[in-house]
């Protein structure tokens, strides 16, 4: 089933995050994965990304890819993350 991810998180620099962002795209594309960041409009280093993911599962194995969690910390993600998966009703 099709479920809708909400990560929230904050960064150090808004610019860094969001070229890797685009760059990953590729990667997120390949899991079958459609995501959009978003900043806080009164802070400039909180970011949410909400995410189309195939399933419960290709989203597991996606976030607990120890080279994702890599690349968060290349872009200047500060942990910890909040996630919040949706399905739709």
């Amino acid at each position: 089933m099709k479920i809708t991810a909400v990560v929230t998180h904050d960064i150090k620099d808004w610019e860094t995050f969001k070229e890797g962002f685009k760059a990953h795209e590729s990667v997120r594309a390949a899991s079958g994965i459609t995501a959009k960041a978003y900043k806080k409009a009164d802070s400039s280093n909180t970011v949410y990304v909400i995410g189309e993911i195939p399933s419960k599962e290709v989203f597991d194995e996606f976030f607990s890819d120890p080279d994702f969690h890599k690349h968060m910390e290349t872009i200047g993600v500060i942990q910890p993350v909040d996630v919040t998966v949706l399905e739709e009703i």
